[in-house]
């Protein structure tokens, strides 16, 4: 099939779209689809084509997200679909043009806003990336497909070995039990409780040595220039609330310019930094967000051998396979569509740390490999986008036999 995919840039991206994207375009394309890609955030200036490992790469446009040029270059490319990786609310056009627009619906919080919804009922298709938000629209009366993320296992592995030199890089502390926190600097991930669940943890358990990585921009990625109330996912200055909760001795975080500019998954050389490297530093991740779509860094923290808690809402739970989920008792509502972030309980989440302390490592690392192997990028083509594209190609290219339609596979 010839598949057009719209989302973040493919080519030096860090971002976990980035990477969906990234695998999936380049697999798609090696089995045999006629794969191009469109990088949001003005991110191919150049207004020329690339082709990259048998993906088609288109310029952006002038939008942010690309959708002053996706129609065109969809037809412009005779595209079967147009498969979006990105929040459908975040699409005002291209949603409701005569094509055949595939959105994975991102849901990470209940019940599902009808900002999303909205955005979904002209779909060919809908694409969800966890049973959480399968279930939620189901309740909306929208039917979708279960896809879920992936990871490479053969990338994101565990070092145990190399435990100490990894550290020594990270500039960490060898015998702390150090907490790991790898997300963006957006509100809703409330890096900011988090901090506040290190702090009592330390409190409650004074003798235990510790260290907190935050692999983040501590400071807000952009100051918007003229403040209005919006839908933004806003980022939050975090030096204050580190400085306050006097934990500047004990939490490390990298330059910005890391941040920004990103740090490849996988270098392959010996005191390089690299994503890898910095999952095996950690004895657990600490994932206690408002609400997630799908955690990716709980896989990949996983496939390093190590064990996550994270909150028990929306769809982080599902990610889970060794480690803890946290009680949310309480949310709030940060955006204008209103939707709800759960709070986790910050006496549970200190508990859950010291549960990991004291649990026996080598068991929790195998348990959490063994659950991660399930995600492997070549698991996840073959058990759910081969069987997806497949009917999709029945309804859009049938090949009509003597035992009734087929696809061309």
């Amino acid at each position: 099939m010839r598949l057009m995919f719209l989302g973040d840039k493919i080519l030096g991206g860090t971002s976990a779209y980035s990477k969906v994207g990234d695998e999936t375009c380049k697999r798609l394309a090696k089995i045999g689809h006629k794969i191009a890609h469109i990088p949001m955030g003005f991110a191919n200036r150049m207004g020329i084509q690339v082709t990259q490992e048998g993906v088609q790469i288109y310029p952006s446009g002038a939008n942010a997200f690309c959708e002053d040029v996706a129609v065109d270059d969809y037809l412009n490319f005779k595209a079967d679909m147009l498969i979006t990786i990105k929040e459908p609310w975040v699409f005002n056009h291209i949603c409701y043009q005569p094509i055949n627009f595939v959105p994975m619906a991102i849901i990470d919080h209940s019940p599902v806003s009808a900002t999303i919804t909205s955005k979904l009922n002209t779909a060919f298709k809908v694409i969800t990336v966890s049973r959480f938000g399968q279930m939620e629209l189901k309740r909306a009366e929208i039917d979708s497909y279960y896809i879920p993320h992936g990871v490479s296992t053969s990338i994101y592995q565990p070092y145990p070995e190399k435990k100490k030199e990894h550290r020594k890089l990270w500039y960490l502390d060898q015998d702390a039990y150090v907490i790991g926190v790898v997300a963006m600097n957006r509100s809703r991930k409330l890096i900011s409780r988090m901090l506040r669940g290190y702090k009592q943890f330390r409190e409650l358990n004074p003798d235990i040595k510790s260290q907190m990585m935050l692999w983040t921009d501590i400071m807000p990625f952009d100051m918007p220039e003229d403040p209005q109330m919006g839908v933004a996912d806003v980022g939050v200055n975090l030096l204050p609330e580190i400085l306050q909760l006097g934990l500047n001795e004990h939490v490390i975080w990298p330059h910005r310019d890391l941040i920004r500019h990103g740090i490849p998954e996988w270098s392959g050389e010996e005191g390089k930094w690299d994503m890898v490297k910095l999952y095996n530093c950690f004895d657990v991740l600490l994932d206690c967000t408002g609400g997630e779509g799908f955690g990716l860094p709980l896989i990949e923290a996983q496939a390093c051998g190590v064990p996550v808690v994270t909150t028990d809402y929306a769809a982080a739970p599902e990610q889970v396979g060794a480690g803890l989920t946290v009680r949310a008792d309480d949310y709030v509502i940060l955006n204008t569509p209103g939707t709800k972030y759960y709070l986790a309980n910050i006496d549970k989440m200190a508990e859950a740390l010291i549960k990991i302390y004291n649990a026996d490592k080598e068991k929790l690392a195998k348990k959490a490999r063994t659950f991660a192997l399930r995600y492997e990028w070549n698991n996840i083509i073959e058990q759910y986008w081969k069987p997806f594209l497949s009917k999709c190609e029945e309804e859009l290219r049938p090949l009509i036999t003597k035992e009734g339609i087929k696809s061309w596979d």
